[in-house]
């Protein structure tokens, strides 16, 4: 079943604000964009319950990768995010 817990006032996972960004436009610009991630195999193991991947791979030594968002500027508590969705830098 999907994370629906994005759409309650109670956050469970403050990692999964992918739902909150739309797309920028001539009027307000991006300041946030996409980026590739391999995840390495020291990252914390209680911190892996906040990754929303699972890794489909039948090969064990594959890195699990992510779609991370990265802000572009200081970003201030409860302003909008926009990215622009055709950019992911690799």
């Amino acid at each position: 079943m999907s994370d629906s817990t994005w759409l309650t006032s109670e956050i469970c996972n403050p990692l999964a604000v992918g739902q909150y960004v739309n797309n920028c436009s001539n009027d307000r610009a991006a300041n946030v964009c996409y980026q590739e991630f391999d995840v390495p195999a020291v990252f914390p193991i209680e911190l892996k319950q906040y990754l929303p991947n699972i890794a489909y791979s039948c090969d064990k030594q594959s890195p699990l990768r992510c779609v991370i968002l990265v802000a572009l500027r200081d970003i201030s508590q409860g302003e909008e995010l926009f990215s622009n969705y055709y950019t992911i830098v690799s």
